[in-house]
């Protein structure tokens, strides 16, 4: 029988995972935010500057396996703290270090490291914090918390750069962390206080091994993994609007920074508006990609037109509302799963997997971006733009595969088989 903990203790939990969640990922894309000014500091190349996040990203895709695996083994609090606490170790030391690449570099390669497990045992916390009854609710407050604590771990420590440099900038964001650090070593419960509460911590359906090649086979975890992708590089290249408004509008890097984390922060307000677009208004998360993705494509096309001679305000406002679309879309991602008929059994495994092709736009993308801003010059952010309007053609293609493969299931012509079984036979 579970033992009840109490409301206070539950949510002081909840408010500590937010809050970590929320500032253990600030330093892996604080890029986002301070753009030009570590570009000044570490007197790196665009392209330099995106190869910090593919270097995170190589050794993420090789310890994919690793850290979902070890999860298992180790108490999911002592993960959790690990993982904040090593992060702020890694900022201090960024902060003391901040004008040398090659180091920045081995603090981007150490971070996937630390974390590796660190996902994986969240979930499966937030998924028992308060029953399994209650894990939407408790998931909700969460991202409510990890939204809000985002926003502060970018704009706290812009507030101070603007009096005490990116260095002070550092040292704060490291202090926050250091908070986070505290927070879960004092609130959360180790799993074997949890177990005596008749609590056992049980995660996501993992991956399984023995299905991957059944699951590749099935044409919706293509589907699903590049619809990831498309999604995935917009929300995250929205970011490139902060070099942009610098370098071609030459409004104030600390001004830009600020639109920055409005795009970032800000526009998860809407996101719920992408449930409500996939559920109520469509029926489809399919023709929801459709319409977004169309969207999307004229919003990254009309920059081409703004030049230093246009108005800053007016730009750097404008430069906010594809996020919000795009925030509305990428939120809604794996909706599309109910289109795409995948076995149950394999669900985990399709999931797990496929995600990992994002993996091209934080590995592949930020360096050849960069390379681009390199050679030549501010026409590269025109490339960029037209890249991301490229892009949502690619994703309106995903959505016709998507409602292609839906239809043929529902005549039944197509059906994925795991084992040589269909989802019935293994329900």
């Amino acid at each position: 029988m579970i033992k009840k903990q109490g409301t206070f203790m539950k949510y002081m939990r909840l408010i500590t995972l937010g809050y970590v969640g929320g500032t253990i990922y600030c330093l892996m894309y604080i890029r986002y935010v301070f753009y030009d000014q570590m570009m000044a500091l570490m007197n790196c190349t665009n392209a330099q500057l995106g190869l910090l996040n593919s270097t995170s990203s190589i050794i993420s895709l090789s310890l994919f396996l690793v850290g979902p695996f070890l999860a298992d083994k180790f108490d999911a609090k002592r993960v959790i703290t690990f993982a904040i606490g090593g992060i702020t170790v890694l900022t201090f030391i960024f902060a003391i270090f901040v004008s040398n690449y090659s180091i920045a570099l081995v603090i981007w390669g150490l971070q996937p490291v630390i974390l590796m497990s660190y996902w994986a045992c969240l979930v499966k916390y937030i998924n028992n914090l308060g029953g399994e009854g209650e894990s939407g609710n408790s998931f909700g407050t969460y991202y409510l918390i990890n939204g809000l604590s985002g926003a502060l771990g970018n704009a706290i420590p812009l507030a101070v750069s603007q009096k005490f440099g990116f260095q002070g900038a550092m040292v704060t964001l490291g202090i926050m962390t250091l908070i986070g650090t505290v927070l879960a070593l004092l609130f959360l419960e180790n799993e074997k206080d949890l177990a005596a509460r008749g609590v056992n911590l049980k995660g996501d359906e993992p991956i399984r091994i023995k299905y991957i090649l059944d699951a590749i086979k099935w044409p919706g975890f293509w589907i699903l993994g590049l619809a990831y992708l498309a999604t995935y590089t917009l929300y995250s290249n929205v970011s490139y609007f902060n070099p942009y408004l610098i370098n071609v509008i030459g409004i104030d890097p600390n001004a830009s920074s600020v639109y920055s984390i409005i795009r970032s922060y800000g526009a998860m307000l809407v996101a719920p508006l992408g449930g409500v677009m996939a559920d109520k208004v469509f029926k489809s998360t399919s023709t929801w990609y459709i319409v977004a993705f169309s969207i999307s494509a004229v919003m990254f096309a009309i920059p081409l037109f703004f030049n230093e001679n246009s108005n800053p305000t007016l730009v750097s406002i404008y430069s906010v509302l594809p996020s919000i679309v795009v925030f509305a879309l990428y939120s809604v991602t794996y909706s599309i799963l109910r289109e795409l008929h995948i076995n149950p059994i394999v669900a985990g495994t399709v999931i797990g997997i496929s995600g990992k092709l994002s993996l091209i736009n934080d590995g592949i993308y930020p360096p050849m971006f960069g390379s681009w801003l390199d050679k030549f010059g501010n026409q590269g952010f025109t490339y960029i733009f037209m890249f991301l309007i490229g892009n949502c053609i690619f994703g309106i293609l995903i959505a016709l595969c998507a409602k292609r493969l839906d239809k043929q299931c529902k005549m039944g012509k197509k059906v994925m088989t795991v084992g040589g079984k269909a989802p019935t036979e293994v329900a």
